[in-house]
């Protein structure tokens, strides 16, 4: 699993796309947590069917992408992980989504904070 190296999100990397504007930054983590939430249920719900390796997968990889774009590395961190439980056994998946979940909450926390 993952370590808490930092900060939830990368303000530094999302700066990159937002020129610093708080606002955009603001609105952009607004709409990355329902998607990013979305994926990870999704994974919940994959996570007992183990011979549809293929939708857990995209699943997790996408999380990974959307991550990736604004700067939650521990989240992205943890999706790559779950990638290659793509025919993993099901106590391995619903422990990388407990992970998942606690990261997702972690960068919520964050972006309260920041608002």
């Amino acid at each position: 699993m993952a370590s808490e190296p930092g900060p939830a999100i990368d303000l530094d990397h999302l700066g990159i796309y937002t020129q610093g504007n708080r606002d955009l930054e603001l609105e952009l983590l607004t709409m990355f947590l329902p998607n990013a939430q979305g994926y990870v249920d999704a994974m919940a719900e994959q996570a007992e069917v183990v011979h549809d390796s293929e939708a857990w997968w995209m699943s997790a990889h996408s999380l990974k992408g959307v991550s990736l774009g604004v700067g939650a590395g521990q989240l992205a961190e943890l999706a790559e992980a779950a990638e290659l439980l793509r025919d993993g056994a099901a106590h391995r998946r619903q422990e990388q989504i407990a992970a998942l979940r606690s990261a997702l909450e972690r960068v919520r926390r964050f972006v309260a904070e920041l608002g």
